[in-house]
């Protein structure tokens, strides 16, 4: 079931005509109030149909959470199945309304059903405050499980399990002090604490944009696809250049790791025994591919295909750990009240490592080893994160010792949550965290040990007596997916904004490095002299050859937050020294044009050379989504 709410000052609907067969017979063709009013348009989904009681009654809980909420008696039921891709049948949504309508009316509320089944027009006015605007997405198959009803295994699926399994929670400090979360002393470690509260609270629903949004349209790096599904974006040539930029990275590290560099299919057949049984235990929701009379899915990450590849392969422990690496292009269907820009997207891409060992001793080794690229990819994206580690009771109480180790070398608090029983595929499972000024948080890197996938999909090593034996894996994102790391850098530059520091992003990744601005026409030759230059030294560059002032052209390339901003006039052209407003430092400097290509590439040496993706000269620039 989704129910939209919106509290309106008046509301008033027309039937225009049938939209099926039996469509309600209506008391009245029209309605109109001016009062105040909390309509609820409502979508019956097939899923509800499991139980139209236990339906109703959710349904009629959370429109009347919202009524006190808001202090509003009158209530409006809307039927609007545009709410949703897989209705109910016309009969069971009708009857679920009618319950609602029942039960609140019991209740002493002032409702307003709008007939069943028709097509209206309709008009409100939203009151605009902070709660008049909210949708409610409810799954009755997790509603309707109980206890009993639970069999652990592999009929049970993560995301129930997960719901149904124990934790505890605590921080563990680089000391090794190790408390329970409701005595830890949080001074000083403000954004930890909203980082547990998120966590311990687990509620995932946005109900307001956050920060980086407008700010990844403003800067021109993404923006929304109309002409898709919601949370799939399209990457105009700025944020692709800083998209390529970030993947060049990454890939660069995995091959310094010693990884095999591999591409995967996109969709997978529902039925391969492998898979099936793999989505039992992965929490995630699928795109559905239909092909003929077979249905596929969309893959939400490079598990699957990379195991699938493993295991048809051939090796020996002497080549383990095998690592396997692929840049992944990959889609979930989150729920759309969690949607929020790129924190939580339905398409993403994914940076994804299966690194595959003998046992929980050199797993333990392959974790050491990915802390180190793990730390380095984070810092050199310039964010504060918080870290957190998710483990079996059992692997904590055996390895208390290596779990201090690493976060000794975190070396900050780091929360742990310590399950009873295992509810995936992993024991282990590390999480490095952005939190943002919503207070909500997202996950870029992650490291996990995976115990059950090997077997699973059947991929099988030769031992050093001959024989053969399933690997443990390990998951890891060495730095999260693209999308999250530009939700980071943006969400990290709007805190350095409210703490008074000028907002930028990491130099080696930011689309332009350098704007060249000819104050004449007559030093645009010059200019291009200086670019070439520039471009021989992989440094990414563009000129401002437009007929506007001076100021004009300085304010266009601050709201881009180019990092160096040169103009170029007789001045420079004589003394060869280059004006340069200087963004991070907040500060107008001279430097020679090898003092500047040296100080970039110095800043830089770590990234591999990314091209410009859209030419050089602004006034052959389309305008995407920016402002200019």
């Amino acid at each position: 079931m989704r129910i939209l709410q919106i509290h309106s000052d008046g509301f008033s609907y027309e039937l225009k005509r049938k939209a099926i067969n039996y469509a309600e017979s209506p008391k009245n063709k029209s309605y109109l109030t001016e009062e105040s009013c909390l309509i609820n348009f409502i979508a019956a989904e097939s899923l509800d149909e499991i139980d139209l009681q236990k339906g109703s009654r959710i349904g009629i809980d959370m429109i009347i959470k919202a009524s006190e909420e808001i202090k509003e008696k009158k209530i409006i039921i809307y039927p609007w199945v545009h709410l949703t891709e897989s209705p109910a049948k016309p009969s069971f949504a009708l009857n679920l309304l009618i319950n609602i309508e029942k039960e609140l009316l019991e209740r002493n509320y002032d409702v307003l059903r709008v007939p069943f089944g028709w097509y209206k027009s309709f008009t409100l006015n939203c009151k605009g405050h902070p709660l008049a605007e909210r949708l409610k997405v409810i799954d009755l198959s997790k509603e309707i499980i109980k206890k009993s009803e639970i069999t652990k295994g592999e009929d049970l699926t993560a995301i129930q399990a997960e719901e149904e399994t124990s934790s505890n929670f605590y921080i563990l400090e680089p000391d090794g002090n190790l408390t329970e979360v409701r005595n830890y002393d949080f001074t000083g470690f403000e954004e930890l604490r909203l980082y547990v509260k998120y966590e311990t609270a687990k509620d995932r629903t946005v109900h307001e944009p956050p920060a980086h949004i407008d700010l990844m349209k403003n800067l021109e790096l993404v923006d929304y696809e109309p002409g898709s599904d919601a949370g799939n974006f399209r990457w105009p040539p700025r944020g692709l250049t800083l998209k390529r930029a970030v993947e060049e990275r990454v890939i660069a590290e995995m091959l310094d790791y010693g990884a095999h560099v591999v591409q995967t299919p996109l969709m997978y057949d529902y039925q391969h025994p492998s898979l099936k049984s793999y989505l039992q235990r992965f929490p995630s929701r699928q795109y559905v591919i239909h092909s003929g009379d077979r249905k596929y899915f969309a893959r939400f990450s490079a598990c699957f295909g990379q195991f699938l590849m493993a295991s048809e392969s051939q090796f020996s422990y002497r080549q383990l750990p095998l690592k396997l690496f692929e840049i992944a292009p990959s889609y979930r269907r989150e729920q759309s009240g969690e949607l929020a820009g790129m924190r939580r997207p339905r398409a993403f891409t994914m940076p994804d490592i299966h690194e595959m060992v003998t046992d929980e001793t050199m797993a333990k080794n392959a974790v050491l080893n990915q802390l180190k690229f793990v730390q380095k990819l984070l810092d050199e994206l310039e964010i504060d994160y918080e870290v957190s580690f998710r483990l079996l009771r059992s692997f904590f109480d055996e390895n208390l010792g290596f779990i201090k180790e690493i976060v000794a070398i975190i070396n900050k608090p780091v929360m742990l949550e310590v399950f009873k029983e295992r509810y995936a595929y992993f024991i282990f499972k590390g999480e490095w965290n952005v939190v943002d000024a919503q207070e909500k948080a997202a996950c870029l890197s992650t490291i996990q040990i995976d115990v059950e996938n090997g077997k699973r999909f059947n991929i099988k090593y030769v031992g050093n007596d001959g024989k053969k034996y399933n690997p443990l894996i390990l998951h890891t994102s060495p730095s999260g997916s693209i999308e999250r790391i530009l939700y980071g850098v943006l969400e990290q530059a709007n805190k350095d904004k409210k703490r008074g520091k000028k907002p930028h992003l990491p130099l080696w990744m930011t689309p332009v490095q350098v704007r060249l601005i000819p104050i004449e026409p007559s030093y645009l030759k010059f200019s291009q002299e200086i670019a070439t230059n520039l471009d021989s030294n992989g440094i990414r560059n563009e000129i401002d050859d437009r007929n506007i002032t001076l100021n004009k052209k300085i304010r266009s390339a601050e709201k881009l937050w180019i990092p160096y901003i040169c103009v170029i006039g007789q001045k420079e052209k004589e003394s060869g020294m280059l004006s340069i407003r200087h963004r991070e430092k907040e500060v107008q400097i001279e430097m020679e044009i090898n003092e500047l290509i040296n100080e970039i590439i110095e800043r830089t040496s770590f990234a591999p050379r990314q091209r410009l993706m859209l030419p050089k000269l602004i006034s052959k620039q389309v305008i995407f989504s920016r402002e200019v």
